[in-house]
C-alpha cells in the first residue's frame, strides 16, 4: 500500500532540489515549466520558502537556494569553514593580509570564515559575521561580477558587465563623475576595467571575471581583492583579502584567484 504524501511539500522539496542543481538560479516561469504547474503555484511555494530563508530571489528576480538551508543542517556551516580554512590560511600567510570566505545572504555579503596572518606587525581586523551590501567592497563585487553583473554608476539598476563595456549597453565612461578605462595586460592574458574605486580583471580568452580590486569602499585606507567561487552548486560566494594599503600589489589578484579555486574544489 502506498503511503499518503503531501503534494505541496513534495513540490516545495522539488523546488529546493531544482535550485540546488543550478549555478544561476531559476525564474518563476522556468520553475513552473520544470514542475508542470502554473506560475501562481510557484509564487506561493517561493513565498513560503522565502519566509523560512530557504529560498531567496536576487535583484534580477531569479530564485536561488537561501542560507536558511544551513540552519536545517547545523553542521553544514562549520563544514564550509573547515573546507575553506587551509586555502585561507595559506593565502593570509602568503600575502600578509586578512583572508576571508564570504557568502551571499539575501542582498548582503556575509563573512563566514576569516583568517589573519601570524607574522605581520599590523593587519585589518575583519570578523566572522561581518555584513555589507553586495555592491560595496571587493567580496560583494566579486560575487556580482561572478554573476556577470555590474551596477550602473548611479546605482539605479544592474546590467551585464560585458554589455556595459562592449558598446551594446550604456557607456559608463564619464557618467556620474566616474571614469571607466580598459587596459589589456597581454603578458598574462588579462584585461582590467576600472570603474571609480573598483577594478575588474577578466580573462581575455573566456571573458570570465578573474578578480575584483577595491579601495576605501568599506573602510578608509583599506584595499581589498576578491575572486568569485565558481562551479559550486548551491553556494554563491567569494574568497578575498583586505589590507591597509593605497593599492593592492600586482601579485595579489592572481593569488586570490588561486585560493578561490582551491576553496571551490574543496566544496564540490
Amino acid at each position: 500500500m502506498t503511503a499518503e504524501t503531501s503534494q505541496t511539500l513534495d513540490r516545495g522539496l522539488r523546488v529546493l532540489k531544482l535550485l540546488a542543481d543550478t549555478d544561476h538560479g531559476l525564474t518563476v516561469t522556468e520553475l513552473a515549466a520544470k514542475l508542470g504547474v502554473n506560475r501562481t503555484v510557484v509564487y506561493r511555494l517561493l513565498a513560503t520558502l522565502e519566509q523560512h530563508s530557504l529560498v531567496r530571489r536576487d535583484l534580477g528576480g531569479r530564485a536561488r537556494v537561501g542560507l536558511g538551508v544551513l540552519g536545517l543542517a547545523h553542521q553544514v556551516h562549520p563544514l564550509l569553514r573547515e573546507a575553506a580554512l587551509p586555502a585561507l590560511r595559506s593565502l593570509a600567510e602568503d600575502i600578509g593580509a586578512t583572508a576571508h570566505l564570504t557568502l551571499v545572504d539575501g542582498s548582503e555579503a556575509l563573512a563566514v570564515a576569516v583568517v589573519e596572518p601570524t607574522w605581520t606587525d599590523y593587519h585589518v581586523a575583519y570578523r566572522t559575521g561581518f555584513r555589507h551590501p553586495l555592491d560595496r567592497g571587493a567580496a560583494g563585487r566579486a560575487i556580482l561580477a561572478g554573476r556577470g553583473m555590474q551596477p550602473t554608476p548611479d546605482g539605479s539598476r544592474w546590467e551585464r558587465f560585458a554589455d556595459a563595456h562592449d558598446g551594446t549597453g550604456d557607456d559608463l565612461d564619464g557618467r556620474d563623475g566616474r571614469e571607466a578605462t580598459q587596459d589589456v595586460l597581454e603578458d598574462d592574458g588579462r584585461s582590467t576595467v576600472r570603474i571609480g574605486t573598483a577594478s575588474v580583471a577578466t580573462s581575455l580568452a573566456t571573458d570570465q571575471v578573474r578578480y575584483v580590486l577595491t579601495h576605501g569602499e568599506l573602510e578608509a585606507g583599506a584595499s581589498g581583492a576578491a575572486a568569485p567561487l565558481l562551479g559550486v552548486p548551491g553556494v554563491e560566494g567569494s574568497v578575498g583579502v583586505v589590507m591597509l594599503a593605497e593599492a593592492v600589489p600586482e601579485r595579489v589578484g592572481p593569488r586570490v584567484v588561486e585560493a578561490a579555486t582551491e576553496v571551490s574544489d574543496a566544496l564540490r
